[in-house]
């Protein structure tokens, strides 16, 4: 199985000369010439979904995930195809093509191995996402595409944003209120950030890998009742 991560390839393989598996290889190779690597084929590939399946809880397990479908959307599956064993793979990992949401792709490529990501100057504080949670989305009101920020030297009537700049950050204010100002964003003057590697792919591929075996039988008996019809 190889496991791919927007260009990044890991190799994981499947032995099928386990005290496990020889038995049932034997059989399928006296079987037909397609059954092994049919079942071979398929174990990959169930091998593959499963380590998709694993993700987004290994993931909710080292961060806030505010997205709930965020795995499910970026995460993709290319099956193992054909009957050359030497050739056979199954990948999973980051959709590097996703055309809606590529920075989201890049991030959670990146988010494995560690690096820098591109995002924005504004961080959202807990005071601009729903009920004041750090677990919960943007308010309405505060998503990027609302805001219109300015400062007290432009500012204008109507205007519901204030950025107070202070060294090399500052803060912006939701000024809509009549009594108070209130901090919602904290602004930088970089819109880069260094992600340290926290791995999700691959601990979830470790996973699936232990499960290569129950795969294989399972695929064999497939095998089994397919041509012994």
């Amino acid at each position: 199985m190889v496991l791919q991560n927007h260009g990044l390839y890991k190799m994981a393989t499947f032995d099928v000369n386990t005290d496990s598996a020889i038995a049932l290889t034997a059989k399928l190779e006296k079987l037909h010439r397609s059954a092994f690597p049919v079942a071979v084929r398929s174990t990959l590939t169930n091998a593959a979904f499963e380590t998709k399946k694993l993700i987004p809880k290994a993931a909710g397990a080292k961060f806030t995930i505010r997205q709930k479908n965020i795995y499910k959307k970026f995460i993709i599956v290319d099956k193992a195809k054909g009957f050359d064993l030497d050739k056979m793979v199954a990948t999973v990992g980051v959709d590097g093509n996703a055309k809606r949401g590529k920075k989201v792709a890049e991030g959670l490529a990146i988010q494995e191995t560690g690096g820098v990501v591109h995002g924005r100057k504004l961080l959202p504080m807990d005071q601009a996402r729903i009920s004041g949670s750090y677990g919960k989305k943007l308010r309405t009101k505060n998503r990027f595409s609302k805001i219109n920020i300015a400062t007290p030297r432009n500012r204008k009537p109507g205007t519901k944003h204030i950025l107070i700049k202070k060294g090399s950050g500052g803060t912006v204010f939701d000024v809509s209120g009549r009594k108070s100002w209130k901090p919602i964003f904290t602004y930088r003057k970089t819109n880069k950030t260094k992600l340290n590697a926290r791995p999700v792919l691959r601990p979830s591929a470790r996973v699936a890998a232990k499960k290569m075996n129950r795969f294989y039988a399972i695929n064999a008996e497939k095998q089994f009742k397919r041509l012994l019809k």
